[in-house]
C-alpha cells in the first residue's frame, strides 16, 4: 500500500563509511515514489529551507533588497520541492544540483529549474559551480552522515557570492556529535570570518520517521562574508 511506503532499507543503511556510489543508488532508487515516500515520514526539509529563506530575505539586515532573479541554487533538489515553493513566489532564476539523475528527470518535467546538475555534492572542489556563483544556496536533508563528508559544508561556502546566503538543515544526530565533524566545520568557517551565524533553530524534521534519529533536525541560515 502506497501508505506504507517510507524510506528503503537501502536509503536507513546509510552511514558515514557509505560510499558516494551507494547514496546515489539509494536516491535513484527512490525517485519514482520520493513524493509519496516523502509525504508518508513526513518530510518538512524543504519547507523549513524556504521559511527560513524567506525569513532572511523579508530582514533588511540580513538581505536588504531582494530582487526575483537572484541566483539560487538548490542543493539537492530531489524531484523539486524547493524550486516548487521558490517558482510560487516569483523566484526566476534557480538552478538545481543533485545525485540523482532519476531525480532530476522528474524535476525537469515540472520546468522549475534553468539548469540541472547531476554531481555529488563534495568535500573537494566542484568544477560543475564556479565560486561565488550564487546569491543564495539552499540545502534541505542533504547534508548528513552517509550521503555528504563535512567538507561539503566549505563547498557551499564557496559556492555563494560575498553577501548573500546559505541556508540548510541537518539531522541533529549528524551534527551534534563534534566527532562527525558537522559542527566543526561550520565553526571553523565563522572563526576565520568566511561567515557569521544568523540563525540556528532545533526544528521537527519528518513528523512520522521510519526510526526517531531522523525526527530532528538543525535548521541554519548563515550570511556569508567573504
Amino acid at each position: 500500500m502506497d501508505s506504507e511506503v517510507k524510506y528503503t532499507d537501502r536509503f536507513l543503511k546509510l552511514n558515514r563509511d557509505s560510499s558516494v556510489e551507494e547514496s546515489k543508488m539509494a536516491y535513484d532508487e527512490m525517485a519514482p515514489s520520493w513524493e509519496k515516500i516523502s509525504e508518508n515520514v513526513g518530510y518538512k526539509g524543504h519547507i523549513l529551507c524556504v521559511e527560513a529563506f524567506d525569513r532572511a530575505v523579508s530582514s533588511n539586515d540580513v538581505y536588504p533588497n531582494p530582487a526575483k532573479d537572484i541566483k539560487i541554487l538548490d542543493a539537492g533538489a530531489g524531484t523539486g520541492g524547493i524550486g516548487e515553493m521558490l517558482k510560487a513566489r516569483g523566484y526566476t532564476n534557480v538552478d538545481a544540483l543533485d545525485i540523482s539523475q532519476e531525480m532530476l528527470n522528474l524535476a525537469a518535467g515540472k520546468h522549475l529549474y534553468k539548469k540541472l546538475i547531476c554531481a555529488p555534492l563534495s568535500d573537494t572542489h566542484m568544477k560543475e559551480i564556479e565560486t561565488a556563483e550564487y546569491d543564495v544556496v539552499l540545502c534541505a536533508g542533504v547534508i548528513v552522515y552517509g550521503q555528504v563528508k563535512p567538507g561539503a559544508i566549505e563547498q557551499c561556502a564557496r559556492f555563494v557570492k560575498p553577501g548573500g546566503l546559505f541556508i540548510f538543515s541537518i539531522r541533529c544526530d549528524s551534527y551534534d556529535p563534534v566527532e562527525y565533524g558537522y559542527s566543526a566545520t561550520c565553526e571553523k568557517l565563522e572563526k576565520s570570518g568566511k561567515w557569521k551565524l544568523i540563525l540556528k533553530e532545533k526544528r521537527e524534521l519528518h513528523s512520522t520517521p521510519n526510526e526517531e534519529r531522523y525526527r530532528y533536525c538543525y535548521l541554519i541560515t548563515y550570511k556569508v562574508l567573504q
